[in-house]
């Protein structure tokens, strides 16, 4: 291209290195919103979803602050999980569980007296037995579904729809108390080395829960880094307390607790119902194991192989340390009580006063906190596949800014916040409600597997056929150990919920199966061009500029074009005729009179008339709206024009369309 020609075309020039490299750069001003996709798709970039409005652009900045730079779907793979972060990520609230599933045990155990505590360490035998029953068994669920196999996935899939919904809605209750139960005891133990917090637990379990959300509303990867490192001091430090603790058993120098008053309970004999109760209680120890099932996707290629890693991984730290903690329990004289924590109590005799005992506690109540994270995985992935499959709000299935479930950790923090304080933070009140729901969605799940391996009969089934209808006998005895154990103590709460979440489900997906029926076109249907004739109407209160667009509009579709005007004024009804004849040419004003004052209805009553009279023709209403900028200006503004438009939505033959008109900007 030579200069004249750049020139003439007035293209900015680009001059090389060498004479005579010119170069003319044309600027394509769509070339920053938009680029070119695979199969001629056209892809937004970042700066197309910037807003517009100063207002929304600070609202916009704010969020990029708080949350990071908006990720790309393409991006979502770089978002899995090593397996180190997955750990972290998916086994934070299984591990946080031996801080308060042995005190559990312990507290019912109490009834009968501190006697009673022989019984502690049969009971944990038999709960980590359960444990890695459950673990293999989940192992051969992620070998099967390595898109991800919650409860929810595969008893909808092999057992039908209502226990799927079942395993959802217990997965989802027991979400909402993993968060109020593990926040609630994370607190305690915190106000357990420095008393003075006890007074602020509430308060301080709602600001533990607001952060957790708030991290989480960063992306799945960034909560993994910001979470990993507590969970590993967690992890160490417990892991040391165990070890020094079993080392001075051995060497004939146990720990002792003392100077720790008991929590006083209702006397008790010793019965079967007791151990169960006690039992139920540990096995408060096992929530979460499902989580690394449900999560599967999350993991980095080979997804299904990682899952399986991590998950044996954390059944044997949770066996070991679990077993330690109840075994060093009941050789010291630790006794649950209202001011310092079970957990606490052996690391006051094992470290003292030194830093370990205080890395022990803080890393505790991060550990707790931060179980949370399990579930701010897992139920926003869930009610995603709900929403998906049409039984929760669609909202539920859209990821956000940052590829993570927004709505579904929003909700989850609101409803574990009103738990939470409903309860008064108080960990004994809540366990009650605890684990039943993980219980019957392990029972549905690994029954839903059996079927599995029995219709497919892929190489192994009968091996893994035999293991998951082990685990679901075992869990379902479990889970009616609870619904008998605990129904008095809270667990109808959770049996009556239960199927109230259900329907409330299928009633969600009943409305969308009917809305979907209404809209649906059958795939014989060929699409033709319209053949009814149209009608526009274009109700206007004066000759006005937003008016004439809608009337201009309007031409664009039809020749038959008829503007009207209601009103009690006929004279200044007739001055606008005079107008209407002088300016706006080949458009008939109908004058509608409302004596009585009453604007809206007697125009819907005219157009009712009209598609009465001509059911061949489709009536177009073309309602002229201004555009809105500033909040207190929905006060004065567009009030008739929503009327009319809410009084004719859905009426035969006559369509309604809103014409927004802007205002120049000065």
């Amino acid at each position: 291209m030579t200069d004249e020609t750049a020139a003439d075309e007035r293209l900015p020039l680009r001059h090389g290195r060498k004479p005579g490299d010119v170069r003319a750069v044309v600027a394509r001003p769509e070339g920053h919103y938009f680029r070119l996709g695979e199969a001629g798709t056209v892809v937004a970039k970042a700066a197309a979803i910037e807003p517009e409005r100063r207002a929304a652009r600070l609202g916009f900045g704010a969020r990029r602050l708080m949350f990071g730079r908006v990720l790309s779907s393409h991006e979502e793979l770089a978002q899995r999980l090593p397996k180190w972060k997955a750990l972290a990520v998916f086994s934070s609230d299984v591990m946080s569980s031996v801080a308060y599933a042995t005190e559990a045990s312990m507290f019912t155990l109490l009834a009968v007296g501190t006697v009673a505590f022989v019984w502690l360490m049969p009971i944990s035998i038999l709960i980590v037995a359960l444990l890695f029953l459950v673990t293999f068994s989940y192992r051969q669920t992620i070998r099967a579904y390595p898109q991800g196999g919650g409860s929810y996935i595969v008893a909808h899939k092999n057992l039908g729809t209502i226990p799927g919904l079942v395993a959802a809605a217990a997965l989802l209750i027991d979400y909402v108390l993993t968060v109020s139960v593990s926040v609630s005891s994370g607190v305690f133990n915190l106000a357990s080395a420095f008393p003075q917090l006890h007074d602020l637990t509430v308060p301080l379990i709602v600001l533990a829960i607001v952060l957790v959300m708030a991290v989480n509303l960063r992306g799945i990867s960034e909560s993994g880094s910001a979470f990993a490192l507590p969970t590993y001091i967690f992890i160490g430090s417990v892991l040391l307390l165990v070890g020094l603790g079993l080392v001075r058993t051995a060497l004939g120098d146990p720990p002792h607790v003392t100077g720790v008053e008991a929590v006083k309970v209702p006397a008790e004999t010793l019965t079967l119902l007791l151990l169960m109760r006690a039992f139920a209680d540990g096995c408060s120890a096992m929530t979460g194991t499902e989580a690394i099932s449900n999560g599967t996707p999350a993991f980095k290629p080979p997804e299904w192989k990682n899952a399986q890693t991590t998950m044996v991984a954390m059944a044997a730290v949770l066996a070991v340390v679990f077993l330690g903690i109840s075994y060093l329990a009941t050789v010291s004289g630790a006794v649950p009580s209202t001011q310092e924590s079970v957990l606490s109590q052996l690391g006051g005799a094992i470290f003292g006063s030194t830093p370990f005992y205080y890395v022990l506690i803080l890393s505790t109540m991060g550990i707790l906190v931060l179980a949370a994270q399990t579930s701010f995985a897992d139920f926003p992935r869930l009610a995603s596949i709900l929403a998906r499959d049409g039984f929760m709000p669609r909202r539920f299935a859209y990821r956000g800014e940052r590829l993570a479930f927004n709505a579904g950790i929003v909700v989850l923090a609101l409803l574990a916040i009103a738990v939470a304080v409903a309860f008064g933070g108080r960990v004994e009140a809540l366990i009650p409600l605890y684990a039943i729901g993980v219980f019957t969605a392990f029972t549905l799940s690994q029954a839903g597997m059996v079927r599995h391996w029995l219709r497919d009969r892929v190489g192994g089934w009968r091996r893994s056929a035999i293991i998951n209808g082990t685990g679901a006998v075992a869990t379902f005895i479990v889970a009616i150990v609870f619904a008998i154990a605990k129904f008095a103590y809270g667990a109808w709460i959770v049996i009556v919920i239960v199927p109230i979440l259900v329907a409330l489900l299928l009633l969600v997906r009943r409305a969308y199966d009917g809305a979907d029926q209404e809209l649906r076109v059958r795939s014989d249907v060929a699409i033709d061009a319209p053949h009814r004739r149209q009608r526009v109407i274009v109700p206007i209160p004066d000759l006005r500029r937003d008016a004439l667009q809608a009337i201009k509009f309007g031409l664009t579709m039809s020749d038959d074009v008829v503007a009207v005007h209601v009103t009690d004024d006929l004279e200044y009804a007739e001055v606008l005729r005079e107008r209407f004849r002088r300016q706006a040419h080949g458009v008939e004003l109908l004058i509608l009179e409302s004596p009585y004052r009453e604007l809206v209805q007697p125009l819907v009553r005219y157009l009712e008339m009209l598609a009465a009279r001509d059911p061949d023709v489709v009536t177009i209403v073309l309602v002229p709206e201004r555009i809105i900028t500033r909040w207190w200006e929905r006060i004065l503004y567009n009030q008739n024009s929503h009327r009319i438009r809410d009084a004719l939505a859905g009426r035969p033959g006559i369509l309604v369309a809103d014409v927004p008109f802007r205002r120049p900007r000065s």
